[in-house]
């Protein structure tokens, strides 16, 4: 029964936050389709990365759970090998990066940095919207999930796609081929965070790598598949070799 209503109140949450977040975009949805909106709700679309996290609050806040769950998204250590594995994704990020700035002969990272001050600016940003989402996807409904550990990395990575939708279809106005890449890409993400968060338990450095992903990844989405895929596959093969398995 405990855990019927477990799932019950996933199915809950994870609807109230579709709901919600794409309620966020519809004023611009409006716009866009030539009805006259008050400038105060375009606004609302800067709401939508909190969605999630605050659906996590109040959730927990009715259930009297709040300090409780907080303080166990910290509870872990971050150790060397930890750190190394962000490093690694860091490092592959801008290796990439650079490889598609020489072939196409272009600077991807002085095109979106144009100043040191444009890159820490967008560093402090995106390390702020990842932690505000990881609090949700990775320390709220990864922990909740009562999958073994493979499904529910690969579950996240799905439901966290599909929500991305409102942002990629209405406010970048992306088509079909970018979203499936996209979706294949917020997946391998999802796995790799995944993968990092289950032995690790810290919010704090899964928003880190989070941020690394938005940050040094800035060759075309086609690019950043490879790579990444690249790098789950040769870290699979490692943890094959050494007798043990991604999730244990």
């Amino acid at each position: 029964m405990a855990r019927y209503t477990n799932k019950l109140k996933l199915t809950l949450w994870v609807s109230a936050v579709y709901v919600l977040s794409f309620i966020c975009y519809v004023p611009t949805l409006l716009e866009q389709n030539g009805i006259i909106i008050p400038n105060g709700l375009l606004y609302l679309k800067y709401l939508y990365v909190c969605i999630p996290a605050m659906a996590v609050i109040f959730l927990l806040i009715c259930e009297q759970n709040f300090k409780v769950y907080f303080t166990q998204m910290f509870s872990g250590k971050i150790t060397i090998k930890y750190i190394l594995t962000g490093v690694i994704c860091m490092a592959a990020g801008i290796f990439g990066s650079c490889c598609y700035s020489f072939i196409v002969k272009t600077d991807v990272f002085k095109n979106t940095y144009s100043t040191v001050i444009s890159l820490l600016t967008s560093c402090i940003y995106l390390l702020i919207t990842a932690f505000v989402e990881e609090i949700a996807w990775r320390g709220f409904l990864l922990e909740r999930l009562p999958f073994k550990k493979i499904k529910s990395v690969l579950f996240v990575g799905a439901v966290w796609a599909v929500w991305h939708m409102p942002m990629w279809i209405i406010r970048n106005s992306l088509g079909m081929e970018q979203i499936v890449c996209l979706c294949i890409w917020t997946l391998l993400v999802s796995i790799v965070l995944g993968i990092t968060y289950y032995p690790c338990r810290n919010i704090l450095l899964i928003a880190i790598m989070h941020a690394i992903f938005n940050i040094c990844y800035l060759a075309p989405i086609q690019y950043n598949i490879v790579v990444l895929a690249t790098i789950i596959f040769f870290a699979a093969l490692l943890h094959k070799k050494s007798g043990k398995k991604f999730f244990t």
